[in-house]
């Protein structure tokens, strides 16, 4: 995943790389409980997805992604959340300030590096990404 290589390496931040991707591949899982939720607006399937990936021995800071990947406000949200949530919406080729901002500032606090310099890398990362989420949505849907 693009996000995990370039926060790595650009920033020099470590963390669970495979939980990450795992979490990005999962987020969604409970959305075969809740199918409505794939074309309309909902979030019984953060819940279920989570309750399902458990009952099915995935491991619990995998399957809490199904509910961190929209509620990522929380005080005991790991970077590994935040970057789940932050793959789903750029991804799609949205940037969410509020979650940017949070992720910025774990970056920051990991880095030790000034803001500022945190902030340029971790923008340009987020931009290139996004940039092409059209593009994937529409090959996603075709």
């Amino acid at each position: 995943m693009v996000l995990c290589d370039r926060v790595a390496a650009e920033l020099g931040v470590t963390f669970d790389r495979e939980r990450v991707l795992a979490g990005a591949a999962l987020h969604d899982a409970g959305k075969i409980v809740h199918p409505k939720e794939m074309q309309a607006p909902g979030s019984r399937h953060e819940p279920a997805g989570e309750q399902l990936l458990l009952a099915n021995g995935v491991d619990p800071a995998i399957a809490r992604c199904c509910v961190t990947h929209a509620s990522w406000n929380g005080p005991d949200i790991t970077i590994e959340d935040l970057l789940v949530a932050l793959a789903d919406k750029l991804w799609k080729g949205r940037r969410d300030d509020a979650l940017e901002r949070r992720t910025l500032g774990m970056l920051e606090r990991a880095t030790g590096r000034p803001a500022w310099e945190v902030f340029a890398a971790f923008d340009a990362i987020c931009e290139a990404i996004a940039a092409d989420g059209p593009a994937r949505l529409a090959r996603s849907t075709a």
